[in-house]
């Protein structure tokens, strides 16, 4: 059994330490995340956590799948939340702010598993401000003066092993002498200051790769310091993986900005002749 990642005490819920302590189980294998395509894109996610309430009190975050022990029995309300890795980190486990939370009663049976696989879906009041699939004969992102890499387009029916999602996705060859891939989206966000922003990401690579903000404002264009590195996989055991991005912090240091582009960037690794970096599914997410 996998131990909660916040388990909070719930002596409150439980009975007296004089009766039986036989707990019920409570088992999450997983959340399933279900999209409109057409608006959110495919139902990628990297859905690690579940957050637990019982009757308005936390339980804990738990680590998928979950096995959860509750000294309590009958019929409860539950409220799970989605739980995602901020930027990548595996210390900084929070609530994926966009995604609806699964509400059930569920009828606890002392000594009995009860199993449960919530489906979440995309809360309705959000803006996909960027949407790039790669379905399309355009692409959102164009390549900075400095850059000799471009993203050019992996095709499923002749890389059945690579496309994971649609008919295609992004691709980018570095070698020694295309060493330096860098692309900027092509149009400004209007991007809300001090809320929740995030930018989804999909990838597979053997290179590492960071992104970055670019604020304009009435003095001119301001390119932060990436501060989101995506670290490289072997090429060997190369797997399609998914980043959850926090943009609050940079976006909201701008005060001043009228609007926001997203920056990509990537140079050949010291120890590497070649390095491959594959994208889908790249997403900026925020409340209207």
């Amino acid at each position: 059994m996998k131990k909660s990642l916040l388990l909070i005490p719930i002596i409150s819920l439980l009975f007296s330490c004089n009766e039986d302590t036989t707990p019920s189980w409570l088992e999450i294998p997983a959340i399933n995340l279900v999209t409109n395509e057409v608006i959110e894109g495919v139902n990628s996610h990297r859905i690690m956590d579940a957050w637990v309430y019982m009757d308005g009190t936390p339980m804990g975050a738990f680590e998928l799948p979950a096995r959860i022990p509750i000294l309590a029995e009958g019929e409860h309300k539950f409220l799970i939340y989605a739980g995602i890795q901020k930027n990548g980190i595996n210390g900084k486990r929070t609530r994926y702010p966009f995604y609806e939370r699964y509400e059930a009663t569920i009828n606890l049976i002392k000594g009995q598993t009860v199993s449960v696989t919530p489906t979440v879906y995309y809360k309705p009041n959000l803006v996909f401000a960027l949407k790039e699939d790669f379905e399309n004969v355009g692409i959102s992102f164009i390549p900075e003066i400095e850059s000799d890499t471009p993203i050019v387009f992996v095709n499923e029916s002749l890389y059945p092993d690579i496309v994971k999602y649609g008919n295609s996705c992004g691709a980018v060859f570095l070698n020694v002498l295309d060493s330096l891939f860098k692309v900027s989206t092509q149009s400004f966000f209007d991007l809300p200051k001090g809320e929740s922003v995030y930018l989804e990401i999909d990838y597979m690579n053997s290179n590492t790769m960071a992104m970055g903000v670019i604020a304009q404002n009435s003095g001119g264009v301001n390119e932060h310091t990436p501060y989101v590195l995506i670290n490289t996989q072997e090429s060997a055991s190369m797997v399609w993986k998914k980043m959850y991005i926090d943009l609050e912090e940079d976006i909201s240091f701008e005060i001043n900005a009228t609007s926001f582009e997203i920056y990509l960037i990537s140079i050949l690794d010291p120890e590497n002749t070649t390095g491959v970096i594959y994208l889908d599914n790249i997403k900026i997410v925020h409340y209207q």
